[in-house]
């Protein structure tokens, strides 16, 4: 497929500079039809704050680290990496929220598999990578 975007965000560890996630990816979205754009956003946004909510919360990175996200805009799929340099974690391990349970926490590894059609973890030797990849007019979009 041909690459239309690339494009790479570093995010101090810090809820506040979570809110540049989506103006970038609006950004990317521009070479896409108005449609797709908004299709895909409404999911991606939501998806990519929540994995980087999670490093902010769960992935105890050493200080002076980022979370550098890395985003790849094909014809017909998004793919975003998000890598940081925080503890290993198993993602097939991640508990899922019991239905009815009253809980405040713990949904956003649910959020972001229900928002993705594919999701990949991986430990590097410098952290963790987590891919989360949109399908463009696929079923989610």
């Amino acid at each position: 497929m041909t690459v239309l975007v690339e494009s790479r965000l570093r995010l101090e560890p810090d809820v506040l500079a979570v809110r540049a996630l989506g103006g970038w990816l609006r950004e990317a979205a521009l070479v896409l039809d108005p449609a797709a754009a908004a299709a895909l956003l409404a999911r991606a946004e939501l998806a990519v704050h929540e994995a980087c909510i999670n490093v902010i919360d769960h992935a105890g990175a050493p200080p002076g680290t980022t979370i550098d996200l890395d985003l790849v805009l094909e014809e017909d799929r998004l793919t975003v990496r998000v890598s940081d340099r925080g503890a290993a974690f198993d993602l097939g391990a991640v508990p899922v929220p019991e239905a009815g349970a009253v809980q405040e926490r713990g949904f956003g590894v649910k959020i972001i598999r229900s928002l993705v059609d594919e999701l990949s973890y991986r430990r590097t030797g410098s952290g963790n990578e987590l891919e989360l990849a949109f399908d463009l007019g696929g079923p989610r979009g």
